[in-house]
């Protein structure tokens, strides 16, 4: 087993992901495809449609490096135990935005897509430290926002991050808001809906079918000849993200 040396991008097939303990279709397709799971639990001090989502206490900084904030011991202790070394972040996750927000960043590449305004400072040292260029957004959900597909190419539904990262050569679909499932708000989040379980398939929290860029979005993966594979459910739905770990 080793671990995904890029964020967000495995070179073979995943062997371990990191999930919300709340999303039981995905967990289960997972392991049935042999992929062990770090379940991340709900925090009581976020919002409940939100509590346990991976994308708002972890981020994948590549190799055996994750940043974490207001994860519990049980995930913590987890990932521990596969060898990873956690770094915290240096405030706690909060109810309200932007303080349940503080290490949602995408990195695709070099680069780190993300509101700097309101980002934790342990992630802007490491993007300083490292070398990466941060690609500033206003939307402080910058990771939850955007669907990584590879290094150079995303979808997302928002026109302020779409009209950046084209501006920066990122090839971009933009597709329309609306029709993702995410219990208490009016939709969720392209980015939440899945990610990454082998090198050109995206695993997606129910059916990319049940939204109307459907026919887009397949033609944007296929093009890069990556397939969509549905892990739960008819509706598509905000889980958090799937996020990949290790690999074989």
């Amino acid at each position: 087993m080793n671990f995904v040396k890029k964020p967000n991008f495995p070179t073979g097939n995943v062997t371990v992901a990191a999930v919300s303990s709340e999303a039981e279709n995905v967990i289960s397709a997972l392991q049935s495809a042999k992929i062990a799971v770090v379940p991340v639990e709900p925090n009581p001090n976020l919002p409940e449609g939100i509590a346990s989502h991976a994308d708002l206490q972890l981020l994948h900084l590549g190799g055996n490096s994750v940043l974490t904030a207001s994860c519990s011991k049980k995930s913590s202790e987890m990932l521990e135990m596969l060898g990873f070394e956690l770094k915290n972040a240096e405030n706690e996750l909060d109810f309200s935005y932007p303080d349940d927000c503080l290490i949602n960043a995408e990195i695709i590449g070099r680069n780190i897509i993300v509101n700097p305004d309101i980002i934790d400072r342990k992630l802007m040292e490491f993007a300083e430290e490292n070398n990466y260029n941060i690609i500033a957004v206003k939307q402080g959900y910058a990771k939850c926002s955007v669907l990584a597909v590879c290094e150079d190419a995303v979808i997302t539904a928002d026109p302020g991050i779409a009209k950046i990262l084209t501006q920066k050569e990122i090839e971009v679909l933009k597709i329309k808001e609306g029709g993702i499932y995410l219990k208490g708000y009016d939709t969720g989040f392209i980015g939440g809906c899945g990610g990454m379980v082998e090198e050109k398939i995206l695993g997606t929290a129910g059916d990319l079918k049940s939204i109307k860029d459907y026919e887009n979005i397949k033609d944007f993966l296929r093009n890069r000849n990556i397939y969509a594979e549905n892990l739960g459910g008819r509706s598509l739905h905000d889980i958090g993200g799937i996020l990949p770990l290790c690999e074989e």
